[in-house]
């Protein structure tokens, strides 16, 4: 028999309080994870991709080969795509598309959640334009970005397929 009378409630008492303080901390973690995620996906988060790629048009024939720039919407709220192209290294410039390609989707435009649009720039174009302007650099050297409605510029992570 305890000498305390106290002893047995007051050990409930802090056991109980234990098991509270540690779904505490777990509920506040899950909770900052949530957060996190949330905040992030909410945000503008756009992908860029660029492929090399031949389109098949409604007519049953096939274009030459293309570059095909793809952003893509991965976050929860709508963004505009205003403007392509592709980035020389080193800062030295930019090429873009300047005629508008009856295959590429028509800019600017709301790219809503989950959704992506096509971008198509000849290879042979962009061939021409390195050999013009930047005859030592290489398509593969090249970074297809797009613009943002923001004024954000958002990279792609690979070269240009040559």
């Amino acid at each position: 028999m305890p000498d305390d009378p106290f002893a047995l409630p007051a050990f409930i008492i802090a056991l109980v309080g234990l098991i509270i303080a540690v779904v505490a901390a777990v509920t506040g973690i899950a909770s900052l994870w949530w957060q996190i995620v949330t905040r992030r996906r909410g945000a503008h988060n756009v992908k860029v991709t660029a492929k090399a790629a031949l389109v098949a048009l409604s007519d049953d024939s096939v274009t030459d080969w293309q570059v095909n720039v793809r952003p893509a919407n991965v976050g929860a709220s709508p963004v505009t795509i205003t403007g392509w192209g592709f980035e020389l290294p080193g800062k030295r410039g930019s090429l873009y598309q300047v005629r508008r390609d009856n295959i590429s989707t028509p800019l600017p435009h709301v790219l809503e959640p989950g959704s992506s649009i096509d971008l198509f720039m000849a290879q042979e174009g962009v061939r021409d334009a390195l050999r013009t302007n930047a005859p030592d650099v290489k398509p593969s050297a090249l970074r297809a970005y797009v613009t943002l409605g923001t004024g954000q510029t958002v990279y792609a992570k690979r070269g240009v397929p040559a």
